[in-house]
């Protein structure tokens, strides 16, 4: 008996074993498998490139430029990291606990919004060697964007930006002709007054439709800027909301809402803007020119078109778009210098706004564009309109507290439309709140 357990025993030991062995045989294969599927070969040099692509063009974009790049430099591999977009996920969670554990990707996509936040941190490294010889001919507002104290921290990659989209067949039948240049653009009061007509006319519910939610409330800002306003002062060092000019802009913010709005299109609204306009439930909508393929396969009932943002003062729009940066404890530098510098090419960037329907953030992209849609002479009115956007907002919405100030422009902006609060009222709280983040 004894001998029989002895036997069992060492029978079970060496079938675990045998298991180890598998087991350490199979996870060698494995690790030799992904080693051939990433494509990396001896003497190359590795970068990890971590994004999102929202659309299947941007997604198309990036990969075709990142197998140029490899092409022309063989001995750098880039392994894409495609993850969901920051408004699906916790990306930017994500990305700030690999840095602060020492295992950061070598270049990430980063919204403008986040540069100073990140740069503030002593996070990113700082890119002027390789930006400054053409510093002349990015867009000066996007430049301003990944600039913090006085170094370069992002390329500015692309951007998109704000117009206004109008049922063609509700102003046809009003008699009215949206501008086609932008020292023509509606103001203030025709901008409201076609809504008024569109609403009085029986045309729509709604004269005017936003796409602007509590986390972008910073689409707002446009409004203060085109009437000689802002958010804060030059400096950004203290909040600008109560002066008469802000004011007379919360005013007009408040009356288009209650007049001429859906109310489900508040910050927190359910309303979805988009489906308003398409469905013929709102004759204007305030959105950007990621939108216009989905006009043109669901607008099958009316004629649009898209025409310049208003004006007071001045033109102005919002800042959108997205840069890419290096953390500042990349393992290889170097390499994602090399990287960063081709995807800011003129050519190469030319090629990726084409495909991912964006704006360049060069100046020195022109067109003929070949950008994938029916009236690709839209665009070119976005990119026009993309150079409106004021160095101010851009330092605005850039300065390290700014997540902060936005949940507080979104809250204060929701007193104003759901709760009828006074629009001195509501700046003065909002200013209050605002100095309170800049004092901490």
């Amino acid at each position: 008996m004894q001998l029989l357990k002895g036997y069992l025993n060492v029978r079970a030991l060496s079938i675990l074993i045998f298991s180890f062995i598998l087991a350490g045989c199979a996870g060698t294969n494995e690790e030799a498998s992904n080693s051939k599927d990433s494509g990396e070969k001896s003497g190359q040099t590795t970068i990890e490139f971590v994004y999102w692509a929202a659309a299947g063009g941007e997604e198309k974009g990036f990969n075709d430029l990142v197998a140029e790049f490899e092409e022309q430099n063989p001995d750098i591999k880039v392994k894409k990291s495609q993850v969901p977009p920051p408004n699906q996920g916790d990306y930017y969670t994500k990305l700030q606990t690999r840095m602060g554990g020492n295992d950061s990707p070598d270049v990430f996509r980063v919204q403008y919004q986040k540069i100073g936040e990140f740069a503030s941190k002593g996070a990113l490294l700082d890119l002027t060697d390789i930006l400054e010889k053409d510093k002349d001919k990015f867009n000066s507002s996007l430049l301003t964007a990944v600039t913090y104290e006085g170094k370069i921290y992002g390329l500015p990659h692309h951007t998109d930006t704000l117009a206004v989209f109008y049922n063609k067949t509700y102003l046809d039948e009003l008699g009215i002709k949206a501008p086609e240049t932008l020292e023509d653009a509606w103001t203030w009061e025709e901008l409201s007054d076609i809504a008024k007509k569109i609403k009085e006319k029986g045309l729509a519910p709604n004269g005017l439709a936003s796409n602007t939610s509590a986390s972008s409330a910073y689409r707002t800002l446009p409004f203060f800027f085109q009437n000689g306003a802002s958010l804060l002062t030059d400096d950004l060092k203290k909040s600008n909301v109560t002066t008469p000019e802000a004011i007379e802009t919360l005013t007009y913010l408040q009356t288009m809402y209650t007049n001429y709005m859906s109310k489900g299109n508040s910050m927190k609204g359910s309303d979805d803007a988009t489906m308003l306009f398409t469905s013929g439930n709102a004759g204007l909508l305030i959105n950007g020119n990621w939108m216009i393929p989905k006009f043109e396969s669901d607008m099958k009932d009316y004629e649009w078109g898209v025409t310049y943002m208003p004006v007071k003062e001045a033109a102005a729009s919002d800042l959108g778009g997205n840069g890419l940066a290096i953390p500042e404890n990349s393992k290889q530098a170097d390499a994602a210098k090399k990287f960063v510098t081709f995807m800011g090419e003129k050519e190469n960037m030319k090629k990726f706004v084409e495909q991912g329907l964006f704006l360049p953030g060069r100046t020195d992209v022109t067109g003929p564009f070949k950008y994938a849609i029916e009236k690709p002479e839209m665009m070119e009115l976005f990119i026009e309109q993309s150079q409106t956007v004021p160095e101010n907002l851009a330092k605005t919405v850039t300065t390290p507290e700014f997540s902060k100030i936005n949940q507080a422009l979104g809250d204060s902006i929701e007193e104003l439309y759901t709760q009828g609060k006074s629009p001195e009222a509501v700046a003065k709280e909002l200013e209050e709140k605002i100095n309170d983040i800049l004092a901490e």
